[in-house]
């Protein structure tokens, strides 16, 4: 199979079909092609295609992340990272010009498909989530990209979250942030978050996600719980403004854990009140998992402890249930957190430790959690500037 390049309008030719691509883009993927098979380092590929220009490394891992989605329809066609090294171009023979799986293609199976991904998110179902992804050829469907990262991120895929060079790092930076929450203390944690904030690396969502919901929980673990309650003011405008009705319980639980922190024994049991109506008729295991936790801390509050500690096993364990890796691991120190708070120790203490430490070690945060620290600081680094970050 061969492919026409037009210089004069950056286009690249396969058979009829055309595909318009950016200067960069274009001087790359015709370097790539004339030396198909071959592979090159970064530094090789900035010399040849970028010439008396000082980019960084990123740059060419930018380029090839947009050539391969303006690519994809082109299956005969690779751009293929040679894991420690580098990129190639490799270019299969005898491809049929029928795709294997036509339904693939089918509009509407997609959308039934990402339907049923947002239902299965929204259900905490982490474990048919994989199912699908891992089944993708099988049943004849594909999985869209975002749902590829999404995954990486649920199952606390470290090493592929701070290593892969298939997505930049702006595209998983937010993902690795909620990573964050449980490798650094509070105020750190805070830090970065306001870094990002004030950033312009998240999208739009991700930039309303972060500021309505994530961040509250941390004003309340710094003893910041009038900041928290204010913020929470906003959510809730926010979430009218824009009709986010999948928010409602995930900002009801950080609504009771700020009053867990900082409100009267009577906010906290309102609000309990509250939940438990809405988690009558909404089987989600994710908050049903997290209202344990919370009964727990409460009971915690009160010095019922030997009340506490069965909610919270029973909390965690609906968590590990879910498979969802960020909310498993976040909530194991979010029992540290508070039990630190309220000056917990001794046998319960030291059995909450081990288990968070297990936690963490089941997802690879001894390996790869400095790297993630480093990474996130240093992509931050033009913005409000941040103090070190040791891992806790």
């Amino acid at each position: 199979m061969s492919l026409q390049f037009e210089e004069g309008t950056y286009t690249v030719t396969r058979r009829t079909d055309s595909i318009r691509l950016l200067a960069k883009e274009f001087a790359l993927l015709h370097f790539l092609y004339e030396n198909k098979e071959k592979a090159f380092t970064r530094s090789q590929l900035l010399d040849r295609v970028w010439p008396l220009e000082y980019p960084v490394e990123r740059t060419v891992d930018d380029h090839v992340y947009r050539l391969r989605k303006k690519l994809k329809r082109w299956e005969e066609i690779e751009v293929e990272t040679v894991r420690g090294y580098g990129y190639r171009l490799n270019i299969r023979a005898n491809i049929a010009i029928l795709p294997s799986n036509p339904s693939a293609q089918d509009q509407e199976m997609r959308e039934v498909i990402h339907g049923l991904f947002r239902k299965y998110h929204l259900y905490g179902q982490g474990k048919s989530m994989l199912t699908l992804l891992d089944q993708q050829e099988a049943l004849g469907i594909e999985v869209d990209s975002f749902y590829q990262l999404y995954i990486h991120f649920i199952v606390g895929d470290l090493e592929w979250l701070i290593t892969t060079t298939e997505i930049p790092l702006e595209e998983r930076l937010y993902w690795l942030l909620i990573f964050t929450h449980a490798l650094i203390e509070p105020s750190e944690s805070l830090l970065l978050y306001e870094k990002a904030l004030n950033s312009s690396a998240l999208s739009a969502d991700q930039h309303r996600e972060l500021r309505i919901l994530n961040i509250v929980e941390v004003y309340a673990e710094v003893g910041q719980y009038e900041r928290a309650k204010a913020r929470l003011m906003e959510t809730y405008h926010v979430m009218e403004k824009d009709e986010l009705i999948h928010f409602r319980l995930p900002v009801k639980l950080s609504a009771l854990y700020v009053e867990l922190w900082g409100g009267s024994g009577e906010a906290v049991e309102d609000q309990m009140a509250v939940l438990r109506s809405g988690l009558k008729d909404a089987p989600y295991l994710r908050e049903i998992g997290r209202f344990q936790i919370m009964e727990g801390l409460w009971l915690l509050r009160q010095g019922r402890i030997r009340e506490a500690e069965p909610r919270m096993d029973d909390g965690l364990d609906v968590l590990k249930m879910t498979l969802n890796a960020p909310l498993y691991l976040n909530s194991a120190y979010q029992i540290l957190l508070f039990m630190a708070h309220h000056r917990i120790e001794g046998r319960l203490q030291s059995k909450y430790r081990q288990v968070h430490a297990e936690i963490s070690k089941s997802y690879g945060v001894p390996a790869y959690g400095q790297q993630i620290l480093t990474e996130i600081s240093t992509f931050l680094s033009p913005f409000p500037p941040a103090s070190d970050l040791p891992l806790i």
